[in-house]
């Protein structure tokens, strides 16, 4: 897990925190193939002074998921489409 902040165009703060989330399989044990391929990174994002929270899922392509998907939103306003963007900006420098 990692942690890092990021600065919107409207000069507000935010703290994103990051992981690599893996869906459970309960007959996963079971199987032959153990490899699990349905691995994502899961984005955290908050504002201590609006007291608001987004949650995004990222795939292994650094593609964004566009639908809703276990506890993790898409982008649905402008917020979080400039908070994406200032995130893949983020990981570029690195």
């Amino acid at each position: 897990m990692g942690h890092f902040i990021i600065q919107l165009p409207d000069d507000s703060e935010w703290n994103v925190r990051f992981g690599y989330v893996k869906r459970k399989n309960s007959f996963g044990f079971f199987s032959k193939n153990k490899a699990n391929n349905d691995k994502k990174k899961g984005y955290i994002i908050f504002n201590k002074s609006r007291q608001q929270e987004y949650r995004f899922l990222k795939n292994l392509d650094e593609k964004w998921f566009d639908r809703d998907e276990a506890g993790f939103q898409a982008a649905n306003d402008e917020t979080s489409v400039f908070i994406q963007k200032a995130i893949d900006e983020f990981e570029k420098k690195i």
